[in-house]
């Protein structure tokens, strides 16, 4: 597995929080072979990391610094292996290729709706979401490298 990349819709919530969290995962798990990003499909590009996304990841220990939105290229489709989108419609919104799936079927969990607009206890919820798909991912991706007593 080389790469990974995270989609959702404007690229500054969903899709950078579960960049940044399953970065953290892999970095715990001392995993450092693997490339992770994330794109959106329709983005205001440069754009910076939605502000109580950021909050959220900072007061779980994970920083975001630097982060600038993108939209998703065809460089990213031909070179990722692995590109998960957030919701059915934004695969849908993509080429149909089998290394485009949704978070969710991979881990056999639901979309991950956007928080977008909501309060931060929203993001919070969105967040919760994301650590338990994104952990479930590497289990699933990574088992010899999962270190059960974390």
């Amino acid at each position: 597995m080389n790469g990974i990349l995270f989609v959702c819709t404007g690229n500054t919530c969903r899709s950078p929080m579960a960049e940044f969290l399953f970065k953290d995962i892999l970095k715990k798990r001392r995993i450092t072979d693997v490339k992770v990003a994330s794109a959106g499909i329709s983005v205001e590009a440069g754009d910076k990391i939605n502000d109580k996304a950021k909050a959220v990841l900072k007061k779980n220990g994970i920083k975001s610094r630097g982060f600038k939105s993108k939209n998703i290229t065809r460089e990213d489709l031909e070179n990722f292996d692995l590109i998960l989108c957030m919701t059915q419609n934004h695969k849908n919104a993509l080429p149909k290729s089998e290394k485009i799936k949704t978070l969710g079927e991979v881990v056999d969990m639901p979309d991950v709706g956007d928080p977008y607009g909501g309060s931060e206890a929203v993001y919070n919820l969105c967040f919760q979401q994301l650590k338990s798909e994104t952990e479930k991912l590497a289990d699933l991706l990574f088992p010899s490298k999962s270190d059960k007593n974390d």
